[in-house]
C-alpha cells in the first residue's frame, strides 16, 4: 500500500485502483489459482482414464450401459474449454516483469533451464518409462525395460502433457524476440483501456470463427509434437491477454458485474451447443469440418472460456489471496506436480480398477488419490539437491 491521504482504494491484489503500473509483487491468488488448475488437469486426465473422450496413456473400458463415458466427456469438454487457456494467461502475466528484471539473454537462459530441461527429460526419459509401465500393465509385453526400449524406444519418446511446456517455451521466445526487435526496453504500461462487453463479445466471436477455420485443416485430436493446433487460437489469444493484462492492470479491474453477464451468456451458449449436437453430432464430428456441430463447438469454447476464466480470477482474487504454510508448499510444488502426474494417474487407475463399482464412483476416488499423491511426491522431488532451481 502507498501511504498518504487521500489514497485510492486498494484492490485485492494490494495495488491501488488508480495505479496502472504493473505489479512487481507476487500475487498469491494467481499462485493459488495455478495450483487449482494443476489439480484440475490431474482430474481431467483421470476422467479420460475412466472412459471420457480424449487420448491418454492407460484407459479402462467402461462397462456396457454406463453413463460414465457421456458424463466424463462433458466434464473433460468443459475443462478443455478454459483451463489450458487460463494457464497460458497466468504464465503470460508474469512474463513482462521477468523479462524487464533479467533482460533478453538471462530471460531466455532461465526459460530454457526451467522449461527446456524438464521437457527434454520427459520427452526422452519419462515418457518412454511410462509407456513401458502401461504396456506391462496391459500385459502386452513380458520383456524387461531395456529389451523393450531397445526395440521400441523411438516409438515411445514424446512430450506427453508437457506439450504445454513446449508451447510456453515457444511463446516466451517469441515474446523476447518481439521485445528485442521492437526496441522496447521496458514494458509499456497503462495504454489500453479494459475491454468493455462489446469488445469481449467481438473477441469471443472472432476467436470462434478462427478456431472453426483452423480446425478445417487441423481437427482437435490431430497433433504435432503433442501440440493440438485446433485449440491454439484460444491459447495464443489468452497469452496475449495475459501480457496486456499485466501492463494495464486489468486483473485489478475485473468486477462482479462483468462476471455475472458472461456467466449468463455461457449458459445460453451451452444450450445452443447442446441443440446443435442433438441431431446426431458427437465428439468426432465436432472436432472439425464443414458441419454445424464443429461450428457450434468452436463457438461454444470461447464463450465458456471467457465466462469461467473471469469467474475464477475474481473468485481467487477476492477469496483466496493468502497462503498458509501448507498452501505455500503445495503452490511451490505445482509445476513439479504437472510434470509427474501421469505416473500417479496411471497407478491410481490400476488401483481403482480393482473396485467393482461404476466409473462414476471410481472417478472421485481416483481424483483424490491422484491429486494428493502427486502433490505429496512433488514436494519431496523438488527438495532433491539441484532440482529446486529448475522445478
Amino acid at each position: 500500500m502507498i501511504a498518504g491521504a487521500p489514497a485510492p482504494a486498494a484492490t485485492a491484489t494490494g495495488r491501488p485502483q488508480g495505479d496502472l503500473a504493473p505489479a512487481r509483487e507476487r500475487l498469491l491468488y494467481l499462485d493459488n489459482l495455478r495450483t487449482f488448475l494443476t489439480g484440475l488437469v490431474i482430474c481431467h486426465h483421470s476422467a479420460i482414464a475412466l472412459g471420457g473422450a480424449g487420448a491418454w496413456y492407460y484407459v479402462l473400458p467402461p462397462p456396457p450401459g454406463s453413463a460414465a463415458p457421456a458424463l466424463l466427456t462433458l466434464f473433460a469438454a468443459v475443462n478443455q474449454s478454459f483451463f489450458m487457456s487460463l494457464f497460458f494467461a497466468i504464465s503470460a502475466y508474469v512474463t513482462p516483469a521477468s523479462y524487464d528484471a533479467k533482460g533478453p539473454r538471462a530471460f531466455l537462459r532461465d526459460r530454457f533451464m526451467r522449461l527446456g530441461i524438464p521437457l527434454v527429460v520427459y520427452f526422452f526419459v519419462l515418457n518412454p518409462l511410462l509407456v513401458f509401465l502401461v504396456v506391462r500393465l496391459q500385459g502386452l509385453t513380458t520383456a524387461g525395460l531395456f529389451a523393450f526400449l531397445g526395440a521400441y524406444y523411438r516409438r515411445t519418446v514424446g512430450p506427453g502433457p508437457l506439450w504445454f511446456v513446449l508451447a510456453l517455451l515457444v511463446f516466451g521466445s517469441i515474446y523476447a524476440g518481439w521485445r528485442v526487435v521492437s526496441g522496447l526496453g521496458r514494458e509499456r504500461t497503462g495504454t489500453r483501456p479494459f475491454p468493455d462487453t462489446r469488445t469481449i463479445l467481438g473477441f469471443v466471436v472472432a476467436i470462434g470463427i478462427v478456431a472453426f477455420v483452423v480446425r478445417l485443416f487441423f481437427p482437435t485430436g490431430w497433433n504435432v509434437l503433442g501440440l493440438q493446433l485446433g485449440y491454439f487460437p484460444l491459447y495464443v489469444a489468452f497469452f496475449v491477454f495475459g501480457i496486456w493484462a499485466h501492463g494495464n492492470g486489468w486483473l485489478a479491474r475485473l468486477d462482479r458485474t462483468l462476471v455475472r453477464f458472461w456467466g449468463r451468456a455461457a449458459w445460453i451458449a451451452s444450450a445452443a451447443f447442446v441443440a446443435a449436437l442433438a441431431p446426431g453430432g458427437g465428439p468426432d464430428i465436432a472436432s472439425g469440418g464443414m458441419n454445424l456441430p464443429a461450428l457450434a463447438y468452436a463457438m461454444w469454447e470461447p464463450w465458456l472460456c471467457v465466462a469461467i476464466s473471469l469467474r475464477l480470477l475474481v473468485l481467487f482474487r477476492e477469496r483466496f489471496a493468502t497462503q498458509g504454510t501448507l498452501a505455500r508448499r503445495v503452490s511451490r510444488s505445482a509445476y513439479t506436480a504437472y510434470i509427474i502426474h501421469p505416473f500417479l494417474v496411471v497407478c491410481g487407475t490400476v488401483l481403482v480398477a480393482r473396485l467393482a463399482i461404476d466409473p462414476l464412483l471410481q472417478f472421485p476416488l481416483l481424483c483424490v488419490l491422484a491429486v494428493t499423491s502427486t502433490f505429496a511426491l512433488s514436494d519431496v522431488v523438488r527438495r532433491i539437491p539441484g532440482l529446486a532451481r529448475i522445478l
